[in-house]
């Protein structure tokens, strides 16, 4: 079974993370998949809508992936595939909107920072829970950038979560819908609108707003991933996977 659907939709590319039964969590395989197909879409399309097969978006990163890993080279694949599916986000020419068709945890929200628009259906959570099992967020080097210093802090929250309207006030979401349906709709005529701006002047707007952020933090950006990579392998982070694998 494909980990990733792509369905072609009003000139559109529709792309569902298809890992269901693991609440769409983000495995190597996934990230990889995602990858490419947000690539194509925004090669041989006129837009891209991310969203999630089931009734979760994503639960974030694969912990139970992460806590299989043996070796720091595996490790650094893995969150090198999850930075390379983040920049191929933030580099795409074309209008990518993310449709939050319910909770989106820990990378899943992270990776909402990096899209065109974000649609949310009602009801839908969004969080950051991987510290608690002393997994620092993927991409916090931006969060200072897009939330300001004093409300990034809140990140430092174990139990911090948003609701949709929360979400909507802290201008991580765009759109409420009511369902997945008026989600595609709402999503398409985003699409619509944002490629109706000039080509040259949206990819100069999105370049100054994202790619260019990219380049300003991707020292301190590489430093974390490195630093990820090594503190997944050590054994109390391994301890707290293993008890919430256990739940």
């Amino acid at each position: 079974m494909s980990t990733v659907i792509k369905s072609p939709m009003d000139n559109s590319l529709i792309i569902k993370l298809n890992r269901p039964e693991k609440r769409n969590a983000f495995s190597l395989e996934l990230a990889l998949s995602a990858r490419d197909a947000i690539a194509l879409g925004c090669r041989d399309y006129r837009g891209v809508v991310i969203t999630g097969e089931g009734k979760v978006f994503s639960s974030g990163l694969d912990l139970a992936e992460i806590y299989s890993f043996k070796s720091i080279e595996e490790s650094r694949r893995y969150f090198t595939a999850i930075r390379d599916l983040v920049v191929t986000v933030a580099n795409c020419e074309k209008p990518v909107i993310a449709l939050v068709n319910g909770s989106a945890y820990g990378f899943a929200t992270e990776l909402l920072y990096f899209v065109d628009q974000v649609v949310a259906i009602k009801g839908s959570e969004f969080s950051l829970p991987g510290i608690r099992y002393g997994l620092v967020p993927v991409t916090p080097a931006f969060a200072p950038y897009l939330f300001g210093m004093l409300r990034s802090r809140f990140f430092l929250d174990r139990d911090f979560r948003l609701s949709t309207d929360e979400a909507v006030d802290w201008g991580l979401v765009h759109k409420v819908v009511n369902d997945v349906n008026e989600g595609l709709r709402v999503s398409l005529e985003l699409i619509g609108k944002i490629s109706a701006v000039p080509h040259g002047v949206y990819k100069t707007i999105k370049r100054l707003m994202i790619s260019s952020l990219i380049n300003e933090v991707s020292d301190r950006w590489d430093e974390l991933l490195n630093t990820l990579a090594e503190e997944s392998l050590r054994p109390e982070v391994k301890m707290r996977l293993e008890e919430f694998l256990k739940k």
